[in-house]
């Protein structure tokens, strides 16, 4: 990507016209354009979520056939089908498979706002899901390839931060946007919302172009190596022990409580903080993108420093301390009840919660075989995705009809959900730290 230099015979003068061309691979510019993906494919999964009224009273949907669009019609393909596309990514070169995802989710989101029944809106959503199922694993092994070790964290931190702005932008964006879109002052009556999903569907496909153009295969990828197959997959997590099982289970929790608290948020601030509607979204946005940002920041600094001053587990000690960190905050939160101290806990707890997201992409990368780390991702990601994504969130569900049966029962309900498994996680995580010690000194001595 961004090489430097012309072909061959081209004349000195005409040089600098390809200067920005082929030179050896800039991380900086290459992180910041995935990270604009990143955010792009949370603003389009989201954005649904925030037009729930409109969208089922223009559909004639029920509850369930909703959460059926919202959720499993984008998970189901984005957890299966993300090990598959990670196998392509570990044998073929990698832009072409993410801007193909890209492409793939941005046209899923526009026709979402073309779609004229319950199945249309249902396999538009299944695209979405298949399309950014191709972008996380590539990306994380794109990165690792031409990023020093030292500089990985921080880099992986910033592109990880597109979660929390695309978040933070679909809560901000979905009622702004809707109060923009009034009926009536629409050229030929078109409905508010299907003119939402083409809104926040159509960037995409220009972001698509511009990395197609300027993002290229490193020349030093993989030629050295065989492309490893699930089975060798397979075969090496299995010879790390503990190391891997320990490490998706960890942070498997750790996505139970970010997810979690990005779910059922909304909710709990209204129903438990005396939060008026009107306010959540700002609110709920400002929190994800200043204090998720801040925290996977933070936490991809930590590691980078930590590892240059020959600190070996910084990932497991930055992954650790931030779940536990969580665990503590929410539960001051919950204690300190409505009033500045229990939201200022409350968007603390958005700071540590991010911390894990940063060191579980670094120890698979850092770890695992060239050939491997985008089908490891992927694994890591299926787990978050089934754990993380439905589990969780449907045992927060279950608590609050069935446990907890109050108005206010989320006040229960999701700080258990998401301190015990918080903890839990921050348990597991410190128990990788001898596995990865011992993986590290292998590959330290060529192992």
């Amino acid at each position: 990507m961004f090489e430097s230099g012309a072909p061959d015979g081209t004349p000195w003068e005409d040089k600098r016209m390809f200067a920005f061309a082929a030179r050896a691979p800039r991380p900086i510019p290459t992180t910041i354009l995935f990270c604009c993906a990143y955010v792009l494919s949370f603003v389009d999964r989201q954005i649904l979520s925030l037009l729930i009224g409109p969208v089922k009273a223009d559909l004639h949907l029920d509850d369930f056939q909703f959460a059926v669009l919202n959720g499993f019609a984008f998970a189901v393909l984005y957890s299966v089908l993300g090990l598959p596309i990670s196998m392509l990514a570990d044998r073929f070169a990698r832009p072409p498979i993410i801007v193909g995802g890209l492409a793939l989710w941005s046209l899923s989101t526009i026709g979402c706002g073309l779609s004229g029944g319950f199945w249309g809106l249902f396999f538009c959503r299944m695209g979405v899901g298949i399309g950014e199922a191709a972008l996380v694993p590539a990306v994380y092994s794109f990165l690792a390839d031409i990023v020093p070790a030292a500089r990985l964290g921080r880099i992986i931190a910033l592109f990880s931060a597109g979660s929390f702005v695309g978040a933070g932008l679909a809560y901000l964006s979905g009622g702004a946007l809707m109060a923009l879109l009034r009926p009536g002052s629409l050229p030929g009556g078109l409905v508010p919302w299907k003119l939402c999903f083409v809104i926040v569907g159509a960037p995409g496909l220009v972001l698509a172009a511009v990395i197609a153009c300027f993002v290229h295969e490193p020349a030093a990828r993989g030629a050295r190596e065989a492309r490893a197959g699930l089975l060798q997959t397979w075969t090496f997590i299995r010879g790390q022990k503990w190391l891997f099982p320990l490490h998706f289970l960890g942070y498997s929790c750790s996505a139970v409580m970010l997810f979690s608290l990005m779910a059922w948020s909304p909710a709990y601030l209204m129903r438990v903080m005396g939060m008026p509607h009107g306010v959540v979204g700002g609110f709920m946005g400002g929190v994800a993108i200043v204090c998720g940002c801040g925290g996977i920041w933070t936490s991809g600094r930590l590691i980078d420093a930590l590892t240059t001053r020959g600190i070996v587990r910084a990932p497991v000690i930055v992954g650790a301390g931030g779940m536990a960190g969580a665990a503590l905050l929410f539960l001051l939160s919950g204690l300190c009840g409505v009033g500045t101290a229990g939201l200022v806990f409350f968007a603390l707890t958005f700071f540590c919660a991010s911390f894990p997201m940063a060191p579980s992409a670094f120890v698979i990368q850092t770890v695992a075989p060239r050939s491997m780390r985008a089908q490891i991702s992927a694994i890591m990601l299926l787990c978050n995705a089934l754990i993380g994504l439905s589990a969780g969130s449907m045992l927060i569900g279950l608590l609050d009809d069935r446990v907890f049966t109050a108005s206010d029962g989320i006040r229960y309900a999701l700080p258990i959900v998401a301190i015990v498994a918080s903890t839990a996680g921050a348990a597991m995580i410190a128990g990788t730290a001898p596995f990865y010690l011992a993986r590290w000194r292998a590959l330290s001595r060529g192992e």
